[in-house]
């Protein structure tokens, strides 16, 4: 197994935990005898927030040559790979195995093992606001692994040795549960005072309990837009947005980024995930950022829009200062590093930078296309307009700049007035503002709506099926170690077996 240490620093600088590796039971973490076997719920909840961090935007286990959500951003036509390194065919045409990424299934499983510890540890000691907060983080991991893979096991994981080959349940029964397991976190976080406050030990927001809330309110959001093409979810759409409003408590806004930082710092293993899978701690440019560069389709986007975020996302070629090129996902006519452009410094700008969980303008998008579809009172078009700015101000950029580049005269999913399809509109715009810091997002809407509906497919010649994947596989671990209930889902196929909410 691989063990590796995490960081947050003054509060939990020696627990280790696993991200990676065998196991003798399903999800059996402590292996290690250098691992903390008992620990304070209000211990345990740094290192998990650190490592949801790290699973959505680092490289895991770090050092590895991709991280876990990486290959999106290729698929969804931010990056593509360098012309000084190859890729192997099947990453190119999408024809992998039950081996691709399998760290996306394993990482999670393995940080849902300690919330699940909070959330049961804090029930003991009569801590809500803690066992809240691991409920609702329990719930986006679950998330995840539902759009990712569709059933998974559920009610039967996180049972240890009672437990070693959990049944899979099926993806919308899960996602029912999921807005019941978010209410009970939502119902515990507003017990309010004389309740512990982990305070500092919340490295997401330092315990804001008010944040806490509206961002349960803004992942219950997403999992509905998600159902938004599947007119059968109707009814359960319209109960929860009524549950929502009910509760009063909003969702996350302007400047309210949902972001981890347990205390980031220019050393080996504690650095930023992101940047650290770029750059090294001497300052040089790692494998990573030699193997990803821009994408010309996401490069042309920006150029044709008169975007000032170009500069965020990707940096001028060498020895340029406003020279930007890419190549296509899957090109067999590459260029040399010296020709295409780095990964920008809006997505990798410090050693200590925030990791995103959910960012503000992701949660301003979301409210816009909500309100645009009648489901929430608010003005479309200034939550549109203000998630563009909030995108522009967390990529380094202003409001000002923002304002210049919405108020465009005629520029179709740019200016709002000048759109015709106003959900394609904040589907582009939304898709724009995810460049780097939130493809899976950017996957989702794809597969839930074909927007932006020009985002190519990938120009190798062996692309035979000219589709992006709506899922990935059932990793290979599954069918090694529990493999009557991983076959009893039947035949898998990346292009077909759609998600519960997939059209």
């Amino acid at each position: 197994m691989i063990y590796i240490k995490r960081l947050t620093t003054g509060i939990l600088a020696g627990l280790l935990i696993v991200v990676a590796g065998c196991k003798s039971d399903y999800l059996d973490v402590n292996n290690n005898p250098n691992q903390v076997t008992a620990a304070t719920p209000q211990l345990v909840l740094p290192d998990a927030l650190a490592t949801t961090g790290w699973y959505l935007t680092g490289n895991i286990p770090p050092g590895s040559t991709a991280g876990n959500f990486y290959f999106l951003n290729l698929w969804m036509g931010y990056w593509n790979w360098s012309g000084n390194y190859s890729i192997a065919t099947s990453d190119k045409n999408y024809q992998f195995t039950q081996g691709f990424n399998n760290s996306i299934w394993s990482t999670a499983y393995l940080n849902l093992k300690n919330y699940n510890y909070v959330d049961t540890q804090a029930a003991t000691l009569n801590q809500p606001l803690l066992q809240g907060m691991a409920k609702i983080m329990k719930a986006l991991h679950f998330q995840l692994l539902v759009d990712t893979y569709g059933d998974v096991p559920y009610t039967s994981a996180l049972q240890g040795t009672s437990n070693i080959l959990p049944t899979y349940d099926k993806a919308q029964a899960i996602y029912e549960d999921l807005f019941k397991q978010i209410d009970a976190g939502i119902a515990l976080l507003s017990k309010g005072d004389g309740t512990l406050n982990p305070g500092t030990n919340d490295i997401m927001f330092k315990g804001d309990i008010s944040k806490w809330l509206k961002f349960a309110n803004t992942l219950k959001l997403r999992m509905l837009l998600r159902q938004s093409e599947k007119a059968d979810r109707a009814s359960f759409i319209q109960t929860q947005l009524a549950t929502i409003k009910t509760s009063g408590y909003g969702f996350l806004g302007a400047g309210e980024n949902a972001s981890v930082n347990p205390g980031y710092s220019n050393s080996q293993n504690l650095q930023n995930p992101i940047f650290g899978a770029f750059y090294a701690i001497n300052g040089n440019p790692t494998t990573l950022n030699n193997q990803y560069k821009g994408n010309l389709y996401g490069i042309t986007f920006y150029k044709s829009t008169n975007d000032p975020r170009l500069t965020a996302y990707y940096r001028p070629v060498a020895g340029s200062t406003n020279n930007f090129n890419g190549t296509y996902f899957g090109t067999t006519d590459v260029l040399v590093n010296s020709q295409v452009s780095d990964i920008g410094p809006g997505i990798l700008k410090s050693v200590d930078q925030s990791s995103p969980i959910l960012q503000s303008h992701e949660s301003l998008f979301m409210q816009a296309e909500a309100a645009q579809r009648g489901w929430l009172t608010g003005d479309p078009k200034a939550l549109y307009q203000s998630a563009i700015a909030e995108s522009f101000i967390n990529v380094g950029h202003t409001a000002a700049e923002a304002m210049a580049y919405y108020s465009q005269a005629g520029v179709n999913d740019v200016n709002w007035d000048a759109s015709a399809n106003k959900i394609e509109a904040i589907i582009t715009q939304k898709w724009a503002s995810e460049n780097g810091t939130a493809p899976f997002e950017a996957w989702s809407d794809y597969r839930r709506l074909g927007l932006p509906a020009t985002v190519p497919i990938s120009v190798d010649p062996s692309t035979t099926v000219k589709q992006i994947p709506v899922r990935l596989l059932y990793p290979t671990s599954e069918y090694s170690t529990n493999a009557s209930n991983v076959g009893a889902q039947g035949t898998i196929n990346q292009f077909t077996s759609k998600i519960f909410w997939e059209k």
